[in-house]
């Protein structure tokens, strides 16, 4: 059988040299032809490869013609594209039906051996990790190889360093080493068989190579790390031969400590009850609220101690401090008194129980309940009292019955004034009354800012009054003879008018409400309408009483600060031709006639509305509204309100914000409120 093949160059006689090789013969035992000479591009650009055909001359073998049963095989060399060197290996039988013979490739004793007697060359992929050299260039692939190749496996140990870095949070009170271990590795051939694609068999021996504990306390050092370093953590990390995270430094947090707090001992919240059913059948509302009283000497609040926290320390040594705590304060007003250590509050007196916790801060008193045993007519008087009352009678024509507190009346209401500072309880009907409830919080409400704004101005009145002091032109003797009345007369009306206007407003306030004020509330508005308005007296004495009275007026704003510990209502049966008022929520259970009611919270009617006006501030809830023959009956709510009825007779108005509807029949289970454009929804 003949053989040729062809080579590609870049001149041609290399190509002759690697067709010899790829042959494995003498240039003597071939038949050389130059198919392709090579050279410059075209217009000079680039190179042309040289091709050549080398065919071996075998003299025992007929001539055959070379264009018949031909096939070429590309034989990738260890050149890249830019070095422009190709083979083709072109086999030319002897005959159609001769069989090919086969090549291989294996090891014996740490060698390669190659063999390539057929048309085929074998094939060699270098071992995963490994480093293998063919003919002294690196092998990064799957490569053919021939008879001639030197092939070598490098056998250096071959070393990995380990990779590992500190990191440290934001709080600098952890820090963390990651570590990807080091090795070092060698590699030794394995005897193997002849084979046509051979994966080269290695054995591999694999060294660990800790990291330097010196380096890793070298670089915590670096980073200032001298707090809670963990020696052995940093050992075990330097000998791990696994990738991982290790904690080798911790600071010790700060420990928080914690606030006082306090614990009552009384019920601090009025309990609505369930109305209570008599024997004869009937609905006895007159037990639906039942308020909380505690008795002289008793216990009314504990305070436990704040609890300080402990320092921690960083990993930098640096101290962290815990949050400051802040202990309980107790604050006594009428009726309690504090024990020497201020850590309980105890009732020197029976009534009811008033607590403000603001803050850290815990104000206590006790209203006292004055019991009234019958109706108040002519021959009790009228009562006004400082704290609650409770009636076990009615209140009788032409009567007033006045409560800084709540009240609580049994029998019928006539013709009288109910005015209650918080709620009231009526198990009788109102006829022709006039109730008021709530109105004494409504003035806290609009005197709060401007006892705030007084304390603010009148300090720097106080600041002002000094600076003038050390002044040459101000003569201290006639202050000191005179008072401050002159001075402050002129400052309230020059650079101080904002503070006139406010001093002004609170004496107009105070005046309206003088009924709902207590002693001290009327000593205060005197005191301020005396000092700073009517000057006639000479006003403040000197800088020591503007200060004294300031921290008053601090002392009444956080009085009225703060959320209300008890609720406004009023819980009433029927009423009619009656005017009432009420800050908070009203229920009329049994309905009301030819009323006026005015409440800011919710009105809720159990029987039936009749003739009148009805305003809520929250909604209003009714079971039947209006008469048979039209009576003039009115429902209003603000914009934001919604009116239910479950029945709805003619005549009847219903407002919502300015937006109003009168019915002109009767109608069943109405909801109306109004829609997102404004306009009045029926349904």
């Amino acid at each position: 059988m003949e053989r040729s093949i062809i080579t590609r160059a870049k001149t041609a006689e290399l190509a002759v040299e690697e067709a010899l090789k790829l042959l494995a013969v003498s240039r003597e035992s071939v038949q050389i032809e130059i198919l392709e000479p090579g050279g410059r591009g075209v217009l000079g650009l680039g190179t042309r490869l040289a091709v050549v055909k080398v065919t071996v001359i075998d003299s025992g073998s007929a001539s055959a013609s070379q264009s018949a049963g031909s096939r070429e095989i590309a034989v990738p060399t260890a050149e890249t594209v830019h070095e422009n060197t190709e083979t083709q290996i072109e086999t030319i039988p002897a005959s159609n039906h001769a069989s090919e013979e086969q090549g291989g490739i294996g090891i014996h004793n740490g060698r390669f051996h190659i063999q390539a007697t057929g048309t085929r060359l074998p094939l060699l992929t270098p071992p995963p990790g490994a480093v293998l050299y063919r003919n002294g260039t690196q092998v990064d692939g799957k490569v053919s190889v021939a008879p001639g190749d030197e092939l070598e496996l490098e056998t250096a140990p071959k070393v990995e360093a380990s990779i590992w870095r500190i990191e440290i949070d934001e709080a600098c009170l952890r820090a963390e080493l990651h570590v990807r271990p080091g090795f070092e590795r060698q590699f030794t051939l394995l005897d193997c068989k002849p084979q046509e694609n051979l994966v080269v068999p290695v054995s591999e021996r694999r060294t660990f190579l800790p990291i330097p504990q010196a380096e890793v306390a070298g670089r915590l050092k670096e980073l200032g790390v001298i707090y809670g370093i963990r020696a052995e953590a940093i050992k075990q990390a330097c000998n791990s031969e696994e990738p991982g995270v290790f904690l080798i430094a911790e600071g010790s947090p700060a420990v928080e400590g914690a606030n006082g707090t306090f614990s009552t001992n009384f019920e601090t919240e009025t309990k609505r009850l369930s109305p209570q059913s008599r024997e004869d059948g009937t609905i006895d509302y007159r037990e639906i609220v039942e308020f909380p009283t505690v008795i002289e000497g008793q216990v009314l609040v504990r305070t436990l101690p704040a609890r300080p926290g402990r320092p921690g320390r960083d990993l930098l040594n640096r101290p962290i401090q815990p949050r400051v705590v802040q202990s309980m304060e107790l604050a006594a007003g009428e009726g309690v008194s504090i024990t020497e250590d201020g850590r309980r509050a105890v009732a020197i007196r029976s009534g009811m129980p008033r607590m403000k916790h603001q803050g850290f801060r815990v104000h206590l008193s006790v209203l006292p309940k004055l019991s009234h045993r019958g109706d108040v007519d002519l021959k009790s008087g009228n009562i006004r009292f400082r704290g609650d009352v409770e009636i076990s009678g009615g209140v009788q024509n032409g009567m007033n019955v006045e409560a800084i507190g709540s009240i609580n009346i049994r029998g019928p209401i006539g013709s009288a004034t109910i005015e209650a500072a918080y709620s009231l309880i009526a198990s009788g009907n109102l006829i022709g009354a006039h109730v008021s409830v709530g109105k004494r919080s409504e003035f806290f409400n609009q005197v709060e800012p401007l006892l705030l704004e007084i304390a603010s101005q009148t300090q720097l009145l106080q600041s002002a009054i000094e600076q003038l002091g050390q002044t040459a032109a101000f003569k201290l003797n006639d202050i000191q003879q005179t008072g401050l009345g002159a001075l402050l007369s002129v400052l309230l009306r020059g650079k101080f008018k904002a503070l006139h206007v406010v001093l002004t407003r609170f004496t107009e306030q105070a005046a309206k409400n003088e009924a709902q004020l207590d002693v001290d509330w009327k000593d205060y508005a005197q005191r301020l309408k005396y000092g700073f308005l009517d000057l006639r007296q000479g006003g403040l004495r000197d800088s020591a009483e503007l200060d004294a009275f300031r921290r008053r007026t601090l002392e009444l704003a956080e009085s009225v600060s703060g959320p209300e510990d008890r609720l406004i209502f009023a819980e009433l049966q029927y009423v009619q031709n009656s005017h009432v008022y009420c800050g908070g929520n009203v229920r009329a259970a049994k309905g009301a006639y030819n009323a006026m009611i005015y409440c800011q919270g919710e009105l809720e009617a159990g029987g039936t509305l009749r003739g009148g006006v009805y305003f809520a501030g929250r909604g209003i809830a009714v079971k039947e509204v209006g008469a048979p023959g039209g009576v003039a009956t009115k429902l209003q709510v603000p914009e934001t309100a919604v009116i239910r009825a479950t029945r709805v007779m003619e005549g009847t108005v219903v407002q919502i914000g300015h937006r109003s509807f009168q019915f002109v029949e009767a109608a069943s289970n109405v909801h109306a409120r109004l829609g997102s454009s404004g306009e009045l929804l029926l349904f």
